[in-house]
């Protein structure tokens, strides 16, 4: 698990940087929506499925689980938020 989330954060930073050397606004639009579909993939849904199947190994969910759960999704919706705040610095630099 640890080695998909690495390659996935490297895939989706290259995407990042990718969306921000693009010259045209266009192909940059899309290029950041794919970024953002990516992080979600990689930072939130991945991750989300894994904890899923290990809390359920008992056969229930419980606070201190569904505590970790909504941390993973704050974590990835920042490292997302901060990708595509990246993307723009990058943008205002051209």
């Amino acid at each position: 698990m640890k080695n998909e989330l690495i390659g996935g954060s490297i895939g989706t930073a290259l995407c990042a940087v990718g969306t921000g050397l693009q010259t045209n606004d266009v192909l940059q639009t899309i290029s950041l929506i794919i970024t953002i579909v990516g992080g979600l993939i990689t930072f939130i849904i991945v991750p989300l499925v894994t904890w899923y199947k290990n809390a359920k190994k008992d056969g229930k969910i419980d606070a201190d689980e569904l505590e970790e759960g909504v941390k993973i999704v704050i974590d990835g919706s920042e490292k997302i938020k901060g990708q595509v705040e990246d993307k723009d610095k990058k943008k205002e630099g051209k």
